[in-house]
């Protein structure tokens, strides 16, 4: 399954929700970058092919189509000693912020199918104001939301905030208080950019899964946020009728 839309459309949100009432596990190609460099920095023992990206990614090389294809790759040839294993029991795989490119979606279907695409779809303008109020923990990496987005065309997404008193604090399970942190790039103009981008270079692979025989593609507007999560479990149950039959058989023998 492939989770698309542009940044800050929620797609991470809701491959978290999916994952449990589904058991398909999410990939984010940029959550796993993080967890590359921090694994390196934190001298950990990493097999050869997470080595390799960590050395990419600390030279400052360009992360090209084909690399961000062969760590999918790796992922699916070998999942018991990707990232130690996490993936190696996945009945199926939520892919999250690949393929970002025409180039990575034709290189993915070379040696992989994609049975369904949710195509998650905001206003720009909301976009803008939800990625503008993203907050996440530089220890654990999760993600909140400051913004309370109510407009007169029908959207009412609710802040994503951290339980507990002090709304500035990750409610991980940490040894110490961590405070949330504005990514770098969630700048306004930033943000903008990152828009154009996506519309100029992105939109296009809707196009090509859309002439992909064995796949399906579904557009989803989520107004409300997560609160919109319960029609998109129903959508995603009567697509995925065959896949979740074989996955059930595969587990029972």
């Amino acid at each position: 399954m492939l989770l698309f839309g542009a940044p800050g459309v929620g797609k991470g949100t809701f491959a978290k929700l999916i994952q449990k009432d589904f058991a398909f596990k999410p990939f984010s190609t940029g959550d796993y970058f993080r967890q590359v460099i921090k694994m390196a920095q934190t001298s950990q023992n990493i097999d050869p092919f997470t080595a390799r990206i960590s050395e990419i990614l600390n030279s400052g090389q360009l992360v090209d189509d084909q690399i961000v294809i062969d760590i999918v790759k790796q992922l699916q040839t070998d999942p018991e000693n990707f990232l130690g294993g996490e993936y190696a029991s996945t009945p199926g795989l939520i892919l999250d912020g690949v393929p970002r490119t025409l180039r990575q979606a034709q290189l993915l279907m070379e040696f992989s199918s994609v049975d369904l695409v949710i195509n998650f779809f905001n206003k720009d303008e909301v976009l803008i104001q939800k990625m503008a109020g993203r907050r996440v923990c530089p220890d654990c990496q999760k993600n909140f939301n400051v913004a309370s987005v109510i407009t007169d065309c029908g959207y009412h997404m609710a802040p994503l905030l951290p339980r507990g008193d002090d709304p500035t604090i990750c409610d991980g399970d940490h040894t110490s208080p961590v405070k949330l942190i504005t990514r770098k790039d969630d700048t306004a103009e930033v943000i903008s950019e990152r828009l154009e981008i996506y519309k100029d270079q992105t939109l296009p692979i809707l196009q090509f899964f859309k002439e992909q025989p064995g796949t399906k593609v579904i557009d989803f507007e989520a107004k409300r946020g997560k609160a919109d999560y319960p029609e998109l479990r129903d959508i995603l149950f009567r697509n995925l009728k065959e896949e979740l039959k074989m996955s059930k058989e595969a587990h029972a023998s």
